[in-house]
């Protein structure tokens, strides 16, 4: 065996280990951010990081894609150390980090045609990902010589089919789920309805938000046409009158906040709960 070689099977698994447990972490970290609303670091108020993490792609079937990538890193680390044959190995890390590579893909032509911000932890972690799909593939001659080229690019094709196909049909279901309007709804109110928005608008309630963001969309929709009636503030620089410097002065982190009686509230609430925090009491 050439130097080379001995050099390529001594480091091939020190490095997948390093990268797939970089990925781990900054999945985790993202991950917690999902989780907590906070704010991640490097990342201000309004920032393309919050275009992304708010959008209704940031996760599918309720899962935050941060988690999936915790599972995709772990999986890879995992087979990486699990004891078994060379052919074996090669063949599972290259499933798992193609798998990964093209969902990362996805996700980065989602960001870049569809959701049109960027957020950098996500591409880090594509980057990641496609280091470590690289260098499995690199180290096939060593690994698994004999699976043919014509072989390799079948299961190539399968995969990617499986991944972007999948993803297509996941998403889509969310968003058939979710009820997800582009704007503000048009259903026509009723009188608890029309009488909150009213009253939120007299006492100089506001509601902060961005048209990408899908929880927003939802918060508008239960007030129906009364909406109208709600001060609101669109945060998205590519929003409709938008107005981010003011979101960005009110440290406006996550979307919905609503601003009632001078205190902050994050995330969509029920009309119950917003009418029981701004202390309207028409009849339901």
């Amino acid at each position: 065996m050439s130097t080379a070689k001995i050099q390529k099977k001594t480091y091939f698994k020190p490095i997948v280990l390093i990268i797939s447990g970089l990925g781990v972490l900054l999945s985790l970290y993202l991950t917690y951010n999902y989780y907590s609303g906070s704010q991640a670091a490097f990342c201000g108020a309004g920032s393309e990081c919050d275009t992304v993490r708010q959008s209704g792609f940031s996760a599918f079937l309720g899962i935050p894609v941060a988690l999936a990538g915790v599972l995709g890193y772990a999986l890879i680390f995992i087979s990486a150390i699990t004891p078994m044959t060379r052919r074996n190995k090669w063949l599972t890390l290259y499933v798992l980090s193609f798998a990964g590579f093209v969902f990362s893909a996805y996700l980065t032509y989602l960001e870049f045609f569809v959701i049109e911000a960027l957020c950098m932890y996500c591409v880090i972690s594509a980057l990641l990902m496609t280091g470590l799909f690289m260098i499995v593939l690199a180290a096939k001659p060593e690994l698994y010589a004999g699976l043919s080229a014509f072989k390799t690019l079948a299961l190539s094709v399968i995969i990617a089919v499986v991944v972007v196909f999948g993803s297509n049909v996941i998403q889509d279901r969310d968003a058939g789920m979710s009820g997800d309007i582009p704007s503000g709804a048009s259903s026509r109110a009723n009188d608890f309805q029309t009488g909150l928005a009213k009253y939120l608008g007299k006492t100089g309630a506001v509601m902060y938000g961005s048209f990408q963001c899908p929880h927003c969309n939802q918060q508008k929709k239960l007030f129906g046409s009364a909406f109208k009636y709600i001060t609101y503030v669109e945060c998205h620089p590519k929003g409709e009158n938008a107005n981010p410097s003011l979101c960005l002065a009110k440290g406006i982190m996550n979307y919905p906040t609503w601003e009632i009686g001078g205190r902050y509230y994050e995330g969509a609430m029920t009309l119950e709960k917003i009418s029981e925090i701004s202390g309207y009491n028409g009849a339901r």
